[in-house]
């Protein structure tokens, strides 16, 4: 039995899925053959670069271009001829990929190894998988040959079935992440290593690896409240020395990139950051008040759309980042609401669930 992950360096998200994927089908079955590879080495060298460079400019300086792109760029429906086109002249070195594992399922964290995968499928004769890694799904990831769509909740069901995907094809099992945020993270060990106190707010700032001006900004503006206030600046060195000499009431720590964030996630009260799809799904496991800032538009909205509706989050920007902090320090009893709401929403044992999936679909009788 070989599975082949496929995953993509366009942002975080899609490559910690693959990991928790990976951990899942080994604890499941050990025996299995597991293959994980980045689906930009095998393929046409120009289009990873060029994806991954114009990702990271857009994110920077040209946030217009995420939302053309993930808006459409000519795909409103599933199974598009233009992305079939596209990926069939830059399939490069993917069929011999193939020939070298040879598949029985393909795994995939990104719209752009489906389509990769969906060229050859008849003539290797695998199945195809895909986890859909926010809560809205583009019709960019939907095409005719996949036979499982893993989708993070079932109010989305609806959704993927107007590409026209087959309801006996879409598992709500939630966004897959790593097995150490499905069991019991040592608080007190956390709150140790990061000098944080049960009895104090915490707040936890968690911008991106990027961590722009706009977000110096936002923390200028909360710094002035009686709590620990704790930012993550990513490789932005200049907003890390900016943000130290801010003044303020408020317990100032910053820190670069750190390895234990899901420690941290566990044990903050409130937690500020882009409504990535992964960092949302982490957040639902641990249920820390939730508020999302700098989001990309076109992408990371429609995941603030999600939990705003589901009353689990609240948008938060320069203007509004006082009130709004000031009224959730005051009322304990909204901040408590918003965090159970979160939970609520959070999809217990994600990635066990999945494998499990697709062992069974390969006739792998050993289950959980």
């Amino acid at each position: 039995m070989r599975i082949l992950i496929l995953s993509v360096p366009i942002g975080s998200g899609h490559i910690k899925a693959a990991g928790a994927i990976e951990q899942a089908l080994r604890k499941i079955n050990p025996d299995a053959r597991i293959k994980w590879e980045n689906c930009f080495n095998w393929v046409y060298p120009l289009y990873g670069r060029t994806y991954k460079s114009i990702y990271d400019f857009a994110q920077k300086k040209a946030r217009p271009l995420l939302k053309f792109f993930y808006r459409g760029f000519g795909v409103d429906t599933g199974s598009s001829d233009l992305l079939y086109k596209f990926h069939r002249a830059t399939a490069d070195r993917f069929r011999i990929l193939l020939e070298e594992f040879k598949p029985d399922y393909i795994f995939c964290t990104h719209f752009s190894p489906g389509y990769f995968s969906a060229l050859y499928k008849k003539r290797f004769h695998y199945k195809i998988g895909t986890v859909i890694t926010d809560y809205y799904i583009h019709p960019h990831w939907v095409n005719k040959e996949i036979d499982h769509y893993f989708i993070p909740h079932e109010s989305l069901t609806a959704q993927i079935l107007s590409y026209g995907v087959g309801k006996n094809q879409v598992y709500p099992f939630g966004i897959p992440v790593g097995q150490k945020l499905e069991g019991n993270i040592d608080k007190e060990r956390a709150r140790n290593i990061f000098g944080l106190k049960k009895d104090r707010i915490s707040t936890v700032v968690m911008g991106s690896r990027i961590f722009g001006g706009e977000w110096y900004g936002l923390v200028r503006e909360i710094a002035d409240f009686d709590y620990d206030l704790l930012i993550l600046c990513g490789e932005n060195h200049s907003a890390r020395n900016k943000i130290n000499k801010l003044n303020g009431k408020a317990n100032l720590k910053t820190y670069g990139m750190i390895q234990n964030i899901y420690d941290l996630m566990s044990i903050c009260d409130i937690l500020i950051t882009k409504a990535g799809g992964i960092t949302t799904t982490e957040a639902t496991k641990v249920g820390p008040c939730l508020l999302f800032a700098n989001s990309i538009v076109g992408l990371e909205d429609k995941n603030e759309e999600f939990f705003i509706r589901h009353q689990a989050a609240r948008k938060l920007t320069q203007k509004n980042a006082r009130e709004v902090l000031g009224e959730l320090l005051n009322n304990p009893q909204k901040m408590n609401k918003m965090r159970k709401n979160l939970k609520r929403l959070g999809k217990r044992n994600s990635a066990l669930n999945i494998a499990e999936v697709i062992f069974k679909s390969l006739n792998g009788k050993k289950s959980i």
